[in-house]
């Protein structure tokens, strides 16, 4: 009989914790297996070339938040810890099966927010570990039960410029390389380091009362942000779920729109290189 699996028979934990406000995964393999090229050849023969990783997307909205101090994490939204070097292994649970996943790294990293939306994250994580359906540890799934939703109205950004500015929309995006370090006779690595540097990227869009654009001439000597902090707060809350911050980013572009309907409003990008 043909049938279907719909939305509320899957769900994703990842480290233990079930992960709330998802909106969409994605996993996927491909086979590193290649045909061998000889002389004389009578039949096709396949072996493998490179080393065998998936890949892992998953995007969601920002309702639910870790206990404050749980499992000595630094952040309240899970994912945002893996942005450094912690690993991490789950289980996606789609009706009556599992696909087991384990030695996941994040690569990317994204949040965003607009005037009128909950803030929402995206990441991609390559599998370096075990990856598909079968007999694998279990794993005991503890899923928060309170709403800790921030909002655009409860969302404070710390840029000295911007006190008579209004904020739209921001984004954050944090991309970590990654370097697998793999020995003879092994067919996972022995360990996956951080590349250096961590490359981060934070996005806004004003709409400016006396916002000035930079003169494009004196980049990069006076373009240099100290600070640039972004604190999502439980809406209707002082109450402060996540928070955001880098020092140093360099201003890298901006500009200007205006239209008979709409505000004037300017967009730019800070950027900045953390390395390990």
């Amino acid at each position: 009989m043909l049938g279907r699996i719909r939305r509320e028979a899957e769900k994703i934990t990842i480290n233990g914790s079930g992960i709330q406000g998802v909106q969409s995964i994605s996993t996927q393999y491909e086979s590193v297996a290649r045909p061998l090229d000889n002389l004389g050849i009578t039949e096709i023969q396949y072996a493998p070339q490179g080393a065998q990783t998936a890949s892992l997307q998953l995007n969601t909205l920002l309702t639910n938040t870790l206990p404050s101090g749980g499992a000595g994490y630094t952040s309240l939204d899970l994912m945002q810890n893996f942005t450094g070097d912690i690993p991490f292994s789950g289980i996606i649970d789609y009706g009556t099966e599992k696909i087991y996943f384990s030695q996941g790294y994040m690569e990317t990293y994204s949040v965003s927010c607009g005037i009128g939306e909950i803030p929402q994250t995206s990441t991609t994580s390559t599998i370096y570990g075990d990856f598909g359906t079968g007999s694998f540890p279990t794993q005991t799934s503890e899923t928060p039960t309170s709403l800790n939703i921030p909002s655009y109205s409860s969302m404070e950004v710390n840029l000295d410029e911007f006190s008579s500015n209004r904020m739209t929309s921001f984004s954050v995006d944090i991309a970590t390389p990654r370097v697998p370090i793999y020995t003879l006779n092994a067919d996972k690595p022995d360990k996956v380091i951080a590349g250096t540097p961590i490359e981060v990227n934070v996005n806004f869009s004003l709409d400016v009362d006396d916002y000035k654009i930079k003169n494009m001439r004196f980049v990069p000597d006076e373009t240099v942000f100290r600070n640039a902090t972004i604190t999502l707060k439980k809406n209707n809350s002082d109450t402060t779920l996540l928070s955001y911050s880098f020092d140093n980013m360099l201003l890298t572009s901006e500009s200007f729109q205006g239209g008979v309907d709409s505000n004037a409003a300017a967009n730019f990008n800070l950027r900045s290189f953390i390395l390990r």
